[in-house]
């Protein structure tokens, strides 16, 4: 028989556009998003610098408007010169930041590939326990020991994706980490590579339920989970690549050049074109601060997984895949 078709409903007149828009508008006055913003380094280190060249660009102004217009016009280039030089700045942030967006990208990915990786770890050697011909205790201590691992090696992993120690950072629910014996827990806490110990933990569990008849599958089908999980240990070291590996400190210099000299630059010809204080200071401050604070953004986001980018939401996947371990453990006996 044919399945059944659900056709997919339209909604009438321009309520899609609505709710678009109300969506849109939820996330710009996203108030924990903003405030997190404000209080960030980069806007307040850009707030800072903008201010000082809107007025520095107001007191152009002013002093020139005391001798007779003649005293910035003999000393800055020409207006060619000026929109060649600020052209150039506003390709370089325009590739940073294409840069940064793709860090972003492959970073969002590479978290939720990793917890999927984890669960499927998880659900897949739950299914391999159906067959056992071990006892009930054992196969129910082989399964809660496996959630707790797998919890356990999903918290390290986002953990050590957030970089330097002394970088502020997330903390990870782990399901019954204290219900592991004192010996282990120590273990995990004093391996240097906690990922890649738990890590091998997991495949010595794994090893031993095969031994004991816990998993009741033969050898071949079980590699399945294996393979699985050398894949969320590969995701994760790919990810690494986004936490350790900064943009070429050559390149982090010449930009940091171009963000100063335009911030020097431009108050000059800023009180040159225009008229009054106020707009000179007021159109010199705006174009340094979205040029500076563009470039902050961009930074922020050349480890996407920090707290300080807010970009993504680790805590919440890691709850996510608790909740989803649990809805595992909850099932198993489900025909």
């Amino acid at each position: 028989s044919n399945p059944a078709c659900f056709p997919l409903s339209k909604p009438a007149g321009g309520a899609g556009g609505a709710a678009a828009m109300v969506s849109m508008v939820r996330l710009l006055v996203d108030r924990g998003k903003f405030c997190h913003m404000v209080r960030s380094r980069g806007f307040i280190m850009s707030a800072i610098v903008a201010f000082l060249s809107g007025v520095a660009s107001g007191v152009l102004y002013y002093y020139d408007s005391s001798r007779g217009g003649q005293f910035i016009e003999k000393l800055v280039p020409t207006e060619v010169v000026f929109n060649v030089f600020i052209t150039f700045v506003a390709l370089v942030l325009g590739f940073r930041t294409a840069h940064a967006l793709t860090r972003y990208t492959d970073a969002a990915m590479y978290l939720h590939k990793l917890s999927a990786c984890w669960f499927d770890t998880a659900s897949t050697l739950f299914s391999f326990c159906r067959p056992s011909k071990a006892d009930n205790e054992a196969v129910d201590q082989f399964q809660q020991t496996l959630l707790r691992l797998i919890s356990v090696t999903s918290a390290l992993s986002l953990e050590a994706l957030q970089g330097a120690s002394w970088c502020p950072k997330f903390r990870f629910e782990v399901v019954g980490l204290s219900e592991l014996d004192d010996a282990t827990q120590r273990e995990i806490v004093q391996a240097e590579h906690r990922v890649e110990f738990v890590f091998q933990l997991v495949q010595q569990l794994c090893v031993d339920g095969m031994e004991s008849g816990v998993l009741g599958v033969p050898a071949p089908i079980l590699t399945r989970s294996f393979q699985e999980m050398g894949s969320a240990l590969l995701t994760f070291h790919e990810a690494k690549k986004l936490a350790l590996v900064q943009m070429p400190y050559a390149y982090i210099l010449i930009t940091a050049t171009l963000l100063v000299s335009e911030a020097v630059c431009v108050p000059f010809m800023m009180a040159l074109y225009t008229r009054g204080v106020w707009l000179s200071f007021f159109f010199s401050m705006a174009v340094t601060f979205f040029m500076w604070i563009t470039n902050c953004v961009n930074e922020s986001l050349d480890n996407p997984f920090t707290i300080e980018s807010l970009a993504l939401d680790p805590r919440g996947v890691q709850e996510e895949l608790n909740r989803q371990l649990f809805q595992l453990l909850s099932q198993r006996s489900l025909p």
